[in-house]
């Protein structure tokens, strides 16, 4: 037996299994704070609200565009329901994320949640 080897696979056995056990800590993690519809339309709400105050009124733009604009800012949870509204959005639930696939106003995106977020493949938001 070479007892010079002994202690370096103890110390790469001890490693394997804390790490082993990370890694099972992060996905009973990430299935605890699994994302619903609750935190998708919290995450829908800001990005509208960002992209509202982002984006200014321009003269140089069609009116019927500015006039939505403008009302969308006056009442920005108004506007929220209704491009909420016009949005068809599926969740799957997974063993540790979330999927969320969301198609209206001619556009699509996919957005995955874990560890309470969402993070989309696409900007979603104020059409």
């Amino acid at each position: 037996m070479d007892f010079a080897r002994a202690p370096r696979q103890e110390a790469a056995m001890r490693l394997l299994v804390i790490l082993a056990l990370l890694l099972a800590l992060t996905g009973v993690a990430a299935a605890l704070t699994r994302p619903g519809a609750a935190e998708f339309d919290a995450m829908l709400d800001r990005a509208i609200r960002e992209r509202l105050a982002a984006t200014d009124i321009d003269a140089s733009r069609e009116a019927l565009p500015n006039v939505a604009l403008a009302a969308c800012k006056l009442r920005p949870t108004d506007c929220v329901g209704l491009v909420r509204a016009g949005l068809d959005v599926t969740f799957e639930q997974r063993a540790f994320h979330t999927v969320a696939r969301v198609e209206g106003f001619g556009r699509s995106a996919t957005c995955r949640g874990a560890f309470g977020r969402f993070v989309c493949d696409r900007a979603i938001g104020a059409p």
